[in-house]
């Protein structure tokens, strides 16, 4: 018994990515953490830059310019879109649903179905799913999944581990209903993990612990409303379950890899990705790299990589198989088709929504 999931007559027609303006170089870290500590990290993750959000920018804002973007850029008539799903652990509020915000902003019909999805690592591949299976039960003729994060804003200073990998960036899939294209996905969850990344405060479990630092096991230093990250044992999941999962999902689709045209992996770090590409026996020249100029971008790094791939590259048509896997634990496994002719390269933006803020 699993949980692999086949949905049919819903096609990806576009996709663009939204980053901060702000670029943050590793290098930047050396006076705080030393030489060595910086050029271990650039050789074990494959990180020299990020972009990052000013003070005032959301994860909402970078989700939204991708969205405005995109849909200027297909012509779609707003009013057709029926379902709006927003996949992020990094809301612009607790409450209401950043999806109702951005529905909203994006001048999108009342009758446009929104709601957010509290996932990482592994969002884009349960978003994917998600809004196809809504729009086969609907007669929405198109469909906008936002992917957004931005867990820079949640990430020590002083970890030497995590304050060099993340960066921050929003992703907008737009899906069309009336195709004939079928989609295969495999979803997992390993909650038992649920402490190896996790950020302890902000939620109603410790809504308000004293905002004080203390120095944790691995001798870097948190406050409780940082991102903690066991890094061992997410290397460690990464690398045995993830194989195993993709090949799960080749047998129950029938599939071998030579059918897919590239491979995309959650950029965790390079580390991670070479080890499951040896696993695998997956060719490298076939897994496109974004992490290098962007970092650790959590859910939205599988999008961000093909826009990075494909934005200004026109090669038609092409088979994907994507993986996503990290916070929860949780991971999954998608293939899907897609026009690279509709994929736009990567925008720098600043913008953010005043109208957003109260004080």
């Amino acid at each position: 018994m699993m949980a692999f999931l086949k949905s049919h007559g819903v096609s990806i027609v576009g996709m663009s990515t939204a980053v901060p303006k702000n670029i943050v170089s590793v290098e930047e870290y050396a006076d705080k953490f030393g030489n060595e500590i910086v050029e271990s990290f650039k050789k074990t993750t494959g990180i020299n830059t990020m972009h990052r959000t000013n003070e005032n920018q959301t994860a909402g804002d970078l989700g939204y310019s991708a969205s405005d973007y995109l849909l200027k850029q297909l012509g779609v008539d707003r009013e057709h879109i029926g379902v709006l799903v927003f996949v992020s652990q990094s809301p612009d509020y607790r409450r209401p649903a950043t999806a109702c915000v951005l529905q909203y902003r994006l001048g999108l019909s009342r009758e446009c179905a929104s709601f957010d999805i509290n996932l990482g690592c592994s969002g884009f591949v349960y978003g994917n799913q998600i809004i196809r299976s809504t729009m086969m039960s609907c007669d929405a003729k198109y469909g906008l999944l936002i992917v957004a994060e931005t867990s820079s804003k949640v990430t020590s200073a002083d970890d030497k581990g995590l304050a060099m990998m993340f960066g921050d960036a929003g992703s907008a899939i737009l899906y069309e209903s009336g195709t004939c294209e079928m989609s295969k996905t495999l979803l997992e969850t390993y909650g038992e993990g649920f402490k190896n990344i996790i950020a302890y405060a902000g939620g109603f479990r410790d809504i308000n612990p004293l905002n004080k630092v203390f120095t944790v096991a691995d001798g870097n230093k948190h406050s409780k409303f940082d991102v903690f990250m066991d890094g061992l044992a997410v290397f460690v999941f990464s690398i045995n379950e993830v194989p195993k999962a993709i090949k799960k999902f080749l047998l129950s689709s029938d599939e071998n890899i030579e059918l897919f045209d590239f491979i995309f992996l959650h950029q965790a770090n390079h580390m991670i990705i070479k080890q499951i590409a040896k696993k695998m026996k997956f060719p490298l020249d076939k897994i496109p790299i974004s992490l290098d100029k962007f970092g650790n971008t959590s859910g939205v790094t599988i999008p961000l990589t093909i826009c990075h791939a494909f934005g200004s590259k026109k090669l038609g048509k092409i088979r994907v198989l994507a993986s996503g896997f990290g916070t929860g634990l949780s991971l999954g496994v998608t293939s899907f088709e897609m026009n690279t002719d509709n994929i736009f390269p990567i925008i720098e933006t600043d913008e953010y929504f005043s109208e957003g803020k109260f004080l």
